[in-house]
């Protein structure tokens, strides 16, 4: 008892100074700091009775009693704030037999037992609103510091109570061993909010602070249930139910702290994966379809989020992939939307989500806006058919095409005859007219997957794609008629055009497709020198 006073100074300057810091603390720590005060001013008041101070205070018990409950309260709203949202696998509610266990033990020897009911439906309820809130944790939906205070609040505060229930099994020497370990585990706890307010990682010293406090609760639990004069199966009982509530309590810390840091490791590297990916989109070297592009982005939201079900770009179309659905976010970049990524259900993807989402409308907008550089550089501006760099770019498709279908080709190269006396006639603006007008009478004359291109002053090429040189004649006698069937303002004669055809088969690779190109212009040489306005076939 000497000791006692000098306990109950440092004791409650320790105390005191929790609770100031607590409640510095923003959002959770008035609420900390409250109950802290309670619980403080209960031990206080205790050691002032064991000092003979409170001796003429008839109903100590029960003022000791409503503080130690009112204590429970504001942790109680913490965790109730805490678990909004969250869910917990029923199987986890087990701890909620440690409470019930130690209370059921204490009844025997307690009577009336009603405090001890109370007492059970105030960590009943801890546990109800604890456990979501740490389960949140290793779900990567919280931080890691949450591990430290939140398991110590409820394992230790389950043990004290537990322990200090029976007054026979309470020691004075007890009872300052055990203000010792609760003091520690007050500390646990602001020092957890304090990491959790910012944002800050676990050390080795809290871990190892922790684990002694557990340790060395439960172990003051069972030396006092060991020495009391208790039945011998209700000892054996409260051993193995401490030895699980020590274990279990140091498990709810380490265990879920390593699944954490675990799925943080994984999810950078996902992240990564994604950024990187991200980065570099989209991945073919050729210009994209607006189809591949959809696709490949929707497949950058899926590995980021299963929750994400269907992708719409609205600056091709409402080109969408996937499903719609009444929950999304909005693709943009500068202000403009450029589509939104459908999630299948109110279920969030996260913070890293939404930063996902901002990044991805900005890279889509300079893609959008180098598309449209590549097609200004691969387009002939006169005539807006592709030039000889677009058709380098559109070879390998129609290539693919062609093998995978099975397809012939065949190149045809078409010049518009005496073109140089139309210009010295009728002036260059009236050419300019003529070859715009060629231009669009082979894009009204040719099918989808065909390609026409100027190849250079008066001269086209076209691709036909399924074609031998056979049907290439028929197609292009058509053509060359409503060329000759051209009538414009400013020229007055007759237009007419030759034609070289090359290939009419499937080709092996882009340099067999050259070398026809160079075959029909041959065929279109000598096409003029045998009185232009024909269609010859290269040999």
């Amino acid at each position: 008892m000497a000791a006692l006073p000098a306990l109950v100074l440092i004791g409650a300057v320790a105390v005191l100074w929790l609770v100031v810091r607590a409640f510095r603390m923003p959002k959770l720590g008035p609420l900390a700091g409250t109950a802290l005060a309670l619980w403080g001013t209960a031990w206080a008041l205790y050691f002032a009775s064991l000092l003979g101070l409170l001796n003429r205070f008839p109903n100590l018990n029960v003022l000791l009693w409503l503080l130690l409950f009112a204590g429970y309260l504001p942790f109680v709203l913490l965790l109730r704030r805490l678990a909004q949202g969250a869910r917990l696998p029923p199987g986890l509610y087990a701890f909620a037999l440690f409470p019930i266990g130690f209370t059921f033990a204490a009844i025997q020897h307690v009577h009336p037992a009603t405090h001890l009911y109370v007492l059970l439906l105030l960590q009943l309820l801890l546990l109800y609103y604890g456990l979501p809130a740490w389960y949140a944790v290793p779900r990567g939906r919280a931080p890691e510091a949450r591990l430290l205070w939140l398991p110590t609040l409820v394992f230790v505060q389950i043990g004290i109570t537990s322990w200090a229930t029976l007054p026979p099994l309470a020691s004075s020497e007890g009872m300052q061993w055990g203000f010792l370990i609760w003091t520690a585990s007050l500390w646990l706890i602001v020092e957890g909010l304090r990491l959790e307010a910012g944002a800050r990682r676990i050390e080795p010293v809290h871990l190892i602070v922790a684990v002694t406090v557990f340790m060395a609760m439960w172990a003051l639990v069972v030396l006092n249930w060991m020495g009391a004069e208790a039945p011998q199966l209700t000892a054996r009982y409260i051993v193995a139910l401490s030895s699980l509530a020590a274990w279990g309590g140091i498990l709810s810390v380490i265990l879920p702290l390593h699944l954490a840091k675990t799925r943080s490791e994984s999810k950078l590297t996902q992240w990564s994966s994604i950024l990187g990916d991200l980065a570099l989109f989209p991945v073919t070297r050729q210009p994209p379809t607006p189809e591949s592009l959809a696709r490949e982005l929707f497949e950058l939201f899926r590995r980021a989020c299963e929750n994400v079900v269907g992708l719409r770009l609205s600056v091709f179309d409402d080109l969408i992939v996937g499903e719609r659905t009444r929950y999304g976010r909005t693709l943009e970049d500068r202000g403009i939307q450029l589509g939104r990524v459908y999630l299948g259900g109110s279920r969030r993807c996260g913070p890293f989500f939404k930063l996902l989402v901002r990044m991805v409308g900005q890279r889509l907008g300079e893609v959008i806006r180098s598309l449209d550089w590549q097609i200004q550089a691969h387009t002939d501006p006169l005539t807006g058919l592709f030039n000889r760099r677009g058709f380098e770019v559109k070879l390998p498709y129609a290539l693919e095409r062609a093998r995978r279908g099975q397809r012939a080709i065949t190149l045809a190269m078409l010049d518009l005859d005496r073109f140089k006396r139309v210009n010295d006639r009728y002036g260059h603006a009236a050419g300019d007219v003529l070859l715009q007008a060629v231009a669009e009478l082979l894009e009204r004359n040719l099918r989808e997957d065909d390609l026409a291109v100027r190849w250079g002053g008066e001269e086209f090429l076209v691709l036909l794609t399924d074609s031998d040189l056979q049907q290439a004649v028929q197609i292009f006698e058509r053509i060359r008629a409503r060329i000759a069937e051209l009538r414009l303002t400013d020229i007055h004669e007759r237009v007419t055009a030759s034609v070289g055809l090359a290939g009419g088969r499937i080709p092996r690779d882009s340099a067999e497709v050259f070398r026809w190109i160079l075959e029909a212009d041959d065929a279109l040489i000598r096409a003029k020198q045998e009185g232009r306005d024909r269609i010859v076939t290269a040999t």
